[in-house]
């Protein structure tokens, strides 16, 4: 008797449980618009469509043989040269600190790196990332947040930092610095714009910029509100040893200036431990 009241009590709920797995899948199902993918398209039209749909693009990057982004600064001739990445990177865990549409990061990937963490703080690269995402097939994570959130507990900590084109559009440099330094189980890779104010090569020195600078190329000058310290290599290379890296290695200077730097006990890179509920 028991198991045939049992049987009629589950009876609304099994009809409720269905109910409500077809909700979720017609949610998922969904067409966002601007976004579905037409069935006449193929995958590579899809992509050049979303890309195109972008009204602006930093890096410039050939998401398949034909099809390349608009963007006005080439990664691939003006800085992968120079910034000093290594040729094998086979199972580290990198993390690329403003990532834009993601160039470093499937760079890493393509150099055989075992897990690619990206982050910037606007919400249209980590869309522009994600396009380029699709394109490569990558397995490369874009967040959105900035240099300020990073710690062990939420991200873990990396084998690998690539931290370029960034310091200079930071208020605080030094707190970024001091944050960077406690997720780095490994090398640091930072490049930055500087000056080099006449007879003051080894003092460490930075200009203030309150309200931003002149940016851009010469060919496409821009006003950047997002400028505001603009260190000189002395400084750099200062910032780097007060907030406790070691082994700092002037690289060049061939694309502003790029440094390599090392954390003081080097150990495996590791992923933050999800048991202790790290977002929480």
């Amino acid at each position: 008797m028991d198991r045939l009241i049992a049987q009629d009590m589950e009876k609304p709920f099994s009809k409720l449980k269905k109910k409500m797995t077809m909700g979720f899948l017609n949610f998922w199902k969904r067409k966002i618009p601007g976004r579905e993918k037409p069935e006449s398209l193929s995958f590579k039209e899809w992509v050049k469509a979303q890309a195109d749909q972008e009204s602006y693009w930093f890096h410039k990057m050939a998401l398949f043989e034909d099809v390349e982004t608009a963007g006005w600064s080439n990664p691939l001739v003006e800085k992968l040269p120079h910034f000093g990445l290594p040729d094998d990177m086979t199972g580290m865990r990198v993390l690329d600190i403003g990532c834009a549409e993601g160039f470093f990061s499937f760079e890493a990937e393509r150099r055989n790196a075992g897990e690619v963490v990206a982050i910037d703080s606007f919400p249209d690269s980590i869309r522009r990332f994600n396009i380029c995402r699709s394109a490569y097939g990558s397995r490369a994570t874009a967040y959105l947040c900035n240099v300020y959130d990073l710690s062990p507990r939420t991200f873990g900590t990396f084998d690998m930092i690539f931290f370029f084109g960034v310091l200079y559009h930071l208020r605080h440099p030094l707190l970024a610095l001091e944050k960077i330094f406690q997720v780095c189980a490994g090398s640091l890779l930072l490049q930055t714009a500087v000056i080099e104010p006449p007879g003051m090569t080894d003092t460490p020195v930075a200009q203030f910029h309150p309200f931003g600078m002149q940016s851009g190329t010469v060919e496409k000058p821009l006003y950047d509100p997002t400028v505001f310290w603009m260190p000189n290599s002395a400084c750099v290379k200062a910032m780097l040893e007060h907030v406790g890296f070691r082994r700092i290695e002037f690289l060049n200077a061939d694309a502003g200036v790029v440094y390599r730097a090392r954390s003081p006990v080097e150990q495996a890179g590791c992923r933050p431990d999800e048991r202790k509920a790290p977002w929480s």
